[in-house]
């Protein structure tokens, strides 16, 4: 169990490390990955909108 536990400390410092790189050499690159991040958030936001309703109005039918 501690082996894992230094093994996720080990990645969380690595992740951590490699975005301050990244934010410094090329900080338009996680302007980019954020947004797209958000816009696949609302996709699927609304897949489950649409398929809650479908849901509802099969429901409301039977």
């Amino acid at each position: 169990m501690v082996k894992g536990l230094w093994i996720a400390v080990g990645v969380v410092f690595a992740g951590v490390v490699g975005y301050k790189i990244i934010e410094k050499k090329n900080p338009a690159l996680l302007k980019k990955i954020k947004g797209s991040v958000a816009e696949a958030g609302n996709k699927v936001n609304s897949v489950i909108s649409d398929a809650k309703e479908s849901f509802y109005e099969g429901y409301a039918q039977a």
